[in-house]
């Protein structure tokens, strides 16, 4: 599992206790934005690296169904 990933399903993860846990809400959903921003970084260093690496200028495709099995896009609002 690559890093953007792991950091996406720790954001997941957030979100769900922020829903179970309402007392502590917004503790949870502070822990879920940090994920999803090292998640966004995990992705900027990737295509980074790829940009600079002339052994392999084509990146290899990414398989629709395991993207949308790892991550359920949602609306994180505070309340």
């Amino acid at each position: 599992m690559d890093r953007r990933t792991a950091c996406l399903d720790q954001a997941n993860a957030f979100r769900e206790k922020a829903l179970a846990d309402p007392e502590h809400h917004d503790q949870w959903i502070d822990e879920a934005i940090k994920w999803l921003e090292r998640a966004m970084e995990a992705s900027r260093r990737a295509a980074t690296t790829m940009e600079a690496d002339e052994a392999s200028p084509v990146p290899e495709p990414v398989h629709p169904a395991a993207e949308t099995s790892t991550f359920h896009p949602r609306v994180i609002v505070r309340q």
